[in-house]
C-alpha cells in the first residue's frame, strides 16, 4: 500500500544489507538489538557517541532511511538534544524518544513491575528542544502509556500533545497485556499524523491492517536478533552433538555469500574499508520513497574524528591535575562517573578552558600547600561546625553552583541539594540549573541562588524574586563571565550548554514574556536562542552590582573575584561575602590559581565580610589548607558531580561525607579541635609567603 512502509531492526552493516536485500523500506536501529549485540542490558547503557558509531557504520553501506532508538534521551533534555545532533551528523534520518523514566525498562520485559512515565508536559518540552536542535532529522515521539496501563485515551492525549510540541511522527507501544489496545490508538491517530509501530505483541496481524487508517511505518523490530540467537543456538547444539557440519550444512550460508556481502559493502566507495563517504547525507542522496510517512532524509555529515571516548583530550591529560598514583577522596567517583555518563556530558563537566592548564593549576597549587601541626593539644573532641549568615552548618562546606546537573543524573539538583542538606551543609543553585528553584528549595531549605546579570536585567530580577519566594538564604552574583570560556572539549564534541534552554529559565515568567514578545518579530526563535542572546553580557558593571544590592535584603555573595582591589570595591558596594573563584578553570587557562589569590583577598577584606573559596578542591586536606589561609567556608564542585553521576543523592552524599571525614582527620593531625583553630600559623612556607 502507498501508506505502508516496512522496517526491520538491524544492528550492523551486514544485517542492514540483509534487510535491504529482503525489501525493507526502513532500517531501525533499536536499543534492544544494539544492546544485545554488544552484550549489555537494554537499560540505556550505550552512550550516544557509541550509538553514533553504529549509525555511521550502517549508513556507510546503505541509502535506506535509518531510524534510531534514543530511549528516554538518557532522562534529560540536554542529553536528548546532544543525541539529536550526534545522530543526525552520523547519518540518521529519524530519532525516536520515549516518555519512559530514565533508565528505561523494555516494554516487553515481563519481569518488570509497575511503570511510571514522565509528565507529558515535561516530555513535550524535550520534544520541542530536540526539534529545535535538528536540521532535517525527523523526531518520533513514543508513548508507553499503554504499557503503563493508562489506557487508550491517555495514550491518544499524550501523542496529540507530543505532535503539538513538534514531533514529526508518533509511536504507540504496547506490551502483551495491552496488545488489544494498540489498534484503537492507531484508529484515532493515524488519520491525522504519521505513525511508527512495532507490533511485536501482535504477531498475527497483517501490517496492512494498520496502514488502512493512514501513513504507517511498521517495524519488525527485533526479528534479526531473535532469529540470530535462535538459529545460532540450534546450529551449535547440533554441531556439538554430531561433531560434524553435514547435519547443519543446509542451514549455513556459504563462505562465498560472506564474500559477496562484504564486497557489496565496499561497492561504490561506501564500505567501511573503502575510505570515508562524502559528507552531506546518506550515501545515495537520501531515503527511498521520498515523502512517505516521515517525508525526508538525513542531512547528517560524516564526522571527522570529533568524538571522544570517555573524555580523553587530544593532549591525553584529563585528570584535572590528579597526580599519578594518588587517589583523592574527591576523585574517587570520577572514573565510575565517566563510565556512566555520555562522553560529551562527562567532557562538559570535567573539562576546562583552553588547554586546561588553569583547571589543573587550581588542583596542583592546592596539592603543593603544606601545613605545620601543633602538638600536645587535646583533640579528643572535635567539631567542624560553623555559622554563616546566621545559619549553623555542620562544616564550612557548601556545594558550589553548577548548571545542567541532569547531565549527570536525572534527579539533578534535587538530589545534590538533598545530599548536602542531609549532612548539614549548604547548597548553591545555579541560574542555569536543570531543575527550577521551586523544585529544589524543598530539598535544601535556605539554599543560595546564583544569578548572572543578563542583558535583559528584568529576567535576572525575576529569578531573584522567585528565589526569595522559595525561601533562599542568600544570592550569589557571578561576575567573572564577560564572555564564555573557550572549551576545546565542548567544541570538539559540538556540545553547547544552551542547545536546550535550562528549565530554571524556561519556567520564569519574565523570560517567557520576553520570548513571546520576541517571537512576534522572529516566529522561529526558540527558548535556547533567547538564552544565547541574553548571556553573557560583557557590559555588566559595578553599577549593575549596586542595582542588584538595592533589590534584595538577602545576603549578597559576589563570586569570581581574584584581585584584592576588586574585593575591596565589592565590599564597599554592599557585598556580604566574597567568593574567590576561577570558575573551576572553565573560563581561562591563564588565570592564576584561585588559592594563590586567596591570601591577598583575605588581607584586603580585612575581616569585614567572610571570604569564601572554590576551584580545585578535591580533598579534606585541601579544605583544611584553604581554611588555614583565611577562608570562612569552601564550596565544592566536581566531586559532587561525580558522586551524583555514580549514585544520585546517595552518591553525592557519599562524596561529601568522604571530604568531611578527611577534614576531621586532618584537623586532628594539626592539633585543631575546631575549624576556628585552623589559622595562618598552621600553613607551611607557601601559605605564609
Amino acid at each position: 500500500m502507498n501508506d505502508l512502509r516496512m522496517g526491520v531492526g538491524v544492528h550492523s552493516p551486514i544485517t542492514a544489507l540483509l534487510a535491504e536485500e529482503a525489501g525493507a523500506d526502513v532500517l531501525w536501529l533499536g536499543s534492544l538489538e544494539m544492546s544485545t549485540s554488544l552484550g549489555v542490558p537494554d537499560r540505556e547503557v550505550l552512550e550516544p557517541h557509541e550509538i553514533a558509531g553504529i549509525i555511521r557504520s550502517v549508513r556507510a553501506v546503505t541509502s535506506l532511511p535509518i531510524y534510531v532508538d534514543a530511549d528516554t534521551g538518557r532522562g534529560s533534555d540536554e542529553l536528548a538534544v546532544l543525541a539529536t545532533k550526534l545522530y543526525e551528523e552520523a547519518g540518521a534520518d529519524a530519532i525516536c524518544v520515549e516518555d519512559n523514566l530514565f533508565p528505561k525498562r523494555n516494554s516487553l520485559d515481563d519481569r518488570v513491575g509497575g511503570r511510571e512515565l514522565l509528565d507529558p508536559e515535561a516530555f513535550a518540552g524535550r520534544i520541542s528542544a530536540m526539534a529545535a536542535a535538528r536540521r532535517s532529522l525527523k523526531v518520533i515521539a513514543r508513548t508507553e502509556a499503554l504499557v503503563a496501563g493508562h489506557g487508550v485515551d491517555a495514550a491518544v492525549k499524550r501523542l496529540n500533545r507530543y505532535a503539538a510540541a513538534g514531533a514529526d511522527a508518533l509511536f504507540a507501544q504496547a506490551n502483551r497485556a495491552s496488545a488489544g489496545q494498540l489498534l484503537p490508538v492507531v484508529e484515532k491517530i493515524a488519520p491525522l499524523r504519521p505513525m511508527v509501530l512495532a507490533p511485536t505483541v501482535l504477531p498475527g496481524t497483517d501490517a496492512e491492517a494498520f496502514a488502512a487508517y493512514g501513513p504507517v511505518t511498521v517495524l519488525f523490530a527485533n526479528v534479526i536478533m531473535r532469529s540470530l540467537v535462535a538459529g545460532t543456538s540450534r546450529v551449535l547444539r547440533e554441531v556439538m552433538s554430531s561433531r560434524r557440519l553435514t547435519s547443519v550444512s543446509s542451514e549455513l550460508a556459504g563462505v562465498e555469500r560472506l564474500f559477496e556481502l562484504t564486497e557489496r559493502a565496499r561497492a561504490a566507495g561506501r564500505g567501511p574499508g573503502s575510505g570515508a563517504r562524502e559528507s552531506g547525507g546518506p550515501a545515495s542522496g537520501g531515503p527511498a520513497s521520498g515523502g512517505q510517512t516521515l517525508n525526508g532524509g538525513a542531512s547528517g555529515e560524516q564526522t571527522s574524528g570529533g568524538q571522544t571516548s570517555g573524555g580523553q583530550t587530544s593532549g591525553g591529560q584529563v585528570s584535572g591535575g590528579q597526580t599519578p598514583g594518588r587517589q583523592r577522596p574527591g576523585d574517587a567517583g570520577r572514573e565510575r562517573a565517566r563510565s556512566l555518563m555520555a562522553g560529551a556530558a562527562f567532557d562538559y563537566c570535567a573539562g576546562g578552558a583552553g588547554d586546561e592548564s588553569g583547571m589543573r593549576r587550581n588542583v596542583e597549587r592546592l596539592d603543593a600547600l603544606t601545613l605545620t601541626p601543633r602538638v600536645l593539644r587535646d583533640v579528643s573532641e572535635r567539631s567542624t561546625a560553623t555559622e554563616l549568615f546566621g545559619r549553623r552548618l555542620a562544616a564550612p562546606v557548601l556545594v558550589t553552583p553548577m548548571g545542567l546537573q541532569a547531565l549527570c543524573h536525572p534527579d539533578a539538583e534535587v538530589a545534590s541539594a538533598a545530599a548536602a542538606d542531609s549532612l548539614g551543609l549548604g547548597f548553591a543553585l545555579s541560574m542555569f540549573s536543570s531543575r527550577p528553584v521551586e523544585d529544589v528549595a524543598p530539598a535544601a531549605p535556605g539554599l543560595w541562588q546564583q544569578i548572572y546579570l543578563l542583558r535583559e536585567r528584568e529576567v535576572s530580577w525575576s529569578m531573584l524574586r522567585r528565589a526569595e519566594e522559595a525561601g533562599a538564604g542568600a544570592v550569589v552574583c557571578t561576575v567573572d563571565v564577560p564572555v564564555v570560556g573557550r572549551r576545546s572539549r565542548d567544541a570538539r564534541n559540538k556540545f553547547s550548554r544552551f542547545d536546550a534552554a535550562p528549565p530554571a529559565l524556561v519556567r520564569d515568567p519574565a523570560f517567557l514574556g520576553l520570548l513571546g514578545h520576541r517571537r512576534k518579530r522572529t516566529p522561529a526563535l526558540t527558548a535556547a536562542d533567547l538564552v544565547s542572546e541574553l548571556f553573557p553580557d560583557p557590559g555588566v558593571s559595578w553599577a549593575d552590582l549596586a542595582s542588584l544590592r538595592s533589590r534584595t535584603r538577602l545576603p549578597l555573595v559576589v563570586k569570581g573575584i581574584l584581585h584584592p582591589a576588586d574585593a575591596e570595591r565589592a565590599v564597599d558596594a554592599g557585598a556580604d561575602a566574597i567568593q574567590v573563584s576561577t570558575h573551576g578553570g572553565r573560563q581561562s587557562d591563564r588565570h592564576l590559581a584561585a588559592v594563590d589569590a586567596l591570601p591577598a583577598v583575605v588581607s584586603a577584606v580585612g575581616g569585614r565580610v567572610p571570604v569564601l573559596f572554590d576551584s580545585g578542591v578535591r580533598s579534606g586536606a585541601h579544605i583544611a589548607s584553604v581554611l588555614s589561609l583565611g577562608a570562612s567556608a569552601v564550596l565544592v564542585g566536581r566531586p559532587v558531580l561525580w558522586g551524583l553521576a555514580s549514585g544520585g543523592r546517595e552518591g553525592a552524599a557519599k562524596a561529601l561525607a568522604s571530604l568531611l571525614t578527611e577534614l576531621d582527620h586532618t584537623m586532628a593531625l594539626l592539633g585543631a579541635p575546631a575549624v576556628t583553630d585552623l589559622g595562618r600559623e598552621l600553613t607551611g612556607p607557601q601559605g605564609r609567603s
